[in-house]
């Protein structure tokens, strides 16, 4: 968030410039017996998407966008069941490799989308406008 942020601060205004925040399938579904890590995940979806309408609304030429993949083949599931080893190849149903989910960031860097999403019916690759609901309000911050 605090990286995001300033960032944000000192290149909004830079032409071309974007911020792709990585969340997970889990960061738009509740997994089970995987709560804490799917919290965690909403979190940086729905900053990542409120940093994006923030952006667009004051008209800033920096673009703020939001990977989530699904199953990946990395060490990800080896390091945080600590385990010696760990084959995706036959213990995961469906999964992206590390190569493909590199594809699809890059595709999600040259599109005007804000979100690039794993679907989980289909295990496609999506691109996509925001998908929580935004609500401008009706009260306006103070100036500093």
């Amino acid at each position: 968030t605090i990286l995001s942020s300033l960032f944000a601060r000192d290149y909004e205004d830079v032409e071309g410039t974007q911020i792709i925040n990585v969340s997970s399938r889990g960061g738009y579904s509740i997994v089970a017996n995987s709560v804490t890590y799917c919290a965690t995940k909403f979190y940086v979806s729905a900053f990542t998407e409120g940093l994006a309408r923030e952006l667009k609304r004051k008209g800033s030429k920096m673009q703020a966008k939001v990977l989530a993949p699904s199953a990946t083949e990395t060490e990800f599931m080896q390091r945080s069941h600590d385990l010696n080893e760990f084959q995706y190849a036959g213990q995961v149903p469906k999964f992206h490799t590390s190569k493909e989910m590199a594809t699809f960031m890059l595709d999600l860097y040259d599109s005007d989308k804000t979100v690039g999403i794993v679907d989980k019916s289909t295990f496609e690759f999506r691109l996509q406008d925001p998908i929580f609901p935004y609500s401008e309000g009706t009260t306006k911050r103070p100036q500093s």
